[in-house]
């Protein structure tokens, strides 16, 4: 039985508390910015419709200041725009001696004008020139802008306008607000109420219908009308008691997948075939290490009928059992096609073409042959698509590449393969190694994600290289497992390298691990 949630603890009583001070908080500060954005609109309108008025006067005013008699066309002036614009306190036109020519009391005229901007603060607008300024107080707004005539300063008007209207506009845009502001969280606070009250009947709901299953009703289901997600909570958890039914046989089933998993390892590992002896003044060793529990690698000694020796690496697209499946069918091929003694090239087109069609679309095969000759110290080898070989060459006590061309096995028709392989051959010297590998190896990532790479398997071959075959995969494997450190290993790594032997002088130094 669930226990009884106390009503202020519940979480509809803290949703909608949550709901009322966050639409509390939303309202108020949009009310603030809205009351904020009006009373900028309405003073920049007021300033622009002042500097406006001031400078018409100004404009109008011209003419006469340059009579000996302006007061006669001015004072007109100054008592019709006092009459048609109610906003404007006063006006004030002063000539260059600084004497009043134009108002709208004639008793002024010809005084010297004394202005007292001590009530008045100075405004910065963009929109004034270097010569005007607009001063203003609690009431009103000063406009001074100079009178002007052919590039000659006549006078100045100032121009005194009274902020009635735009108080008014500020008290109707904040009043408006509060209004709004008020009707919107009253709603809000009804549709939170209504929402709160949708969510409570939901969760009373899933606590039932837990409690049920807590007790092993496991056919207990529990059903809701509503369309959120508590509708998906409880499909979620109708099905967890389908689930738990089920587990059994899934946890039988996976242990059959394990087990044919296992399988499918000790099959790989008998693809991989035992080491073959190497001729009289060579070595051979290999390395392979798979990544998962089924890998997608091959590497193969294969004796041929005239006494030479094959030698074949192999890197499958695929992972798991279908690049188990495709493994097994080039080693077939491979092991028949050279143990007869064609030319490498020729046992890449004939794998080639008996791979077409069936394979997976895809998927694709890169593969190195060769066919290594000891009577005559030469190997002869081809190439589709796997990796550059590496030549360690011990007159020069240096590693380089050896590009080849050649396109991968199972993606192309024969008659656009067939012309991309060809034979290469060389003659080896006594210390003489060659290296070929997976890009597995290269491809390798440490725990800061970066790559093994070429180099550093150029480094070690440079380094390793006169001390044999066998010595170099050994110190290669050692070096990318240092470099990767606790990082996963993602990909088979597989190694091949036969080595000329020759005579070790007695002082080598030691080789780099």
């Amino acid at each position: 039985m669930t226990s009884r949630v106390n009503i202020f603890q519940s979480m509809s009583a803290q949703l909608f508390t949550g709901a009322t001070l966050l639409l509390v908080l939303t309202v108020a500060l949009i009310s603030y910015f809205l009351t904020v954005h009006q009373e900028t609109t309405l003073t920049t309108e007021m300033e622009k419709a002042v500097a406006l008025q001031g400078r018409n006067i100004a404009l109008t005013s011209a003419k006469p200041l340059l009579r000996s008699d302006p007061e006669f066309e001015l004072y007109p002036l100054v008592t019709k725009m006092l009459e048609d614009v109610p906003q404007i306190e006063s006006i004030v036109i002063v000539d260059g001696s600084g004497r009043i020519q134009g108002h709208g009391d004639l008793v002024m005229i010809s005084k010297l004008f004394d202005l007292d901007a001590r009530a008045f603060t100075t405004v910065l607008l963009p929109l004034l020139a270097d010569d005007e300024q607009l001063m203003q107080n609690d009431d009103a707004s000063l406009f001074i802008t100079p009178v002007a005539s052919a590039g000659k300063r006549l006078g100045s008007v100032y121009l005194t306008y009274s902020k009635r209207d735009l108080i008014a506009g500020k008290r109707e845009t904040l009043t408006l607000t509060i209004r709004i502001g008020l009707g919107a969280l009253a709603l809000g606070l009804f549709l939170s109420l209504i929402f709160s009250r949708n969510i409570s009947r939901g969760m009373e709901a899933m606590l039932e219908g837990v409690d049920a299953i807590g007790r092993g009703q496991l056919n207990a289901r529990i059903e809701l009308k509503s369309r959120n997600e508590f509708r998906i909570l409880a499909h979620a958890f109708n099905g967890m008691s389908r689930r738990i039914q089920s587990a059994q046989s899934e946890l039988v089933a996976k242990e059959r997948m394990d087990r044919e998993l296992e399988i499918a390892a000790d099959i790989q590992q008998s693809l991989i075939s035992a080491a073959t002896a190497a001729p009289e003044g060579y070595e051979i060793a290999r390395h392979y290490q798979s990544a998962y529990e089924v890998g997608g690698d091959y590497v193969d000694v294969i004796p041929t009928r005239d006494g030479r020796i094959g030698l074949v690496m192999a890197d499958v697209s695929g992972k798991g059992v279908p690049g188990l499946v495709v493994m097994a069918m080039v080693k077939v091929l491979a092991k028949q096609l050279i143990a007869s003694g064609p030319s490498p090239s020729d046992v890449l087109r004939s794998i080639n073409a008996s791979l077409l069609g069936n394979i997976k679309r895809n998927m694709f095969v890169t593969i190195f042959v060769a066919m290594l000759d000891s009577d005559k110290n030469r190997i002869i080898f081809a190439n589709a698509g796997h990796n550059p070989l590496l030549i360690y060459e011990n007159e020069t006590a240096r590693a380089r590449t050896l590009k080849m061309e050649g396109l991968p096995l199972g993606a192309f028709p024969s008659e656009d393969f067939d012309g991309t392989v060809r034979d290469y051959h060389l003659d080896l010297q006594g210390g003489d190694v060659l290296l070929q590998y997976t890009d597995g190896l290269t491809e390798s990532r440490n725990e800061d994600g970066a790559m093994f790479g070429i180099d550093r398997v150029l480094e070690s071959v440079s380094a390793n290289g006169k001390h044999g075959a066998g010595t170099l995969v050994e110190n290669l494997v050692a070096g990318e497992s240092r470099f990767r450190g606790d990082a996963a290993q993602f990909d088979d790594i597989t190694l091949l390298a036969i080595g000329r032997t020759t005579t070790v002088s007695s002082n080598l130094e030691e080789p780099v691990i």
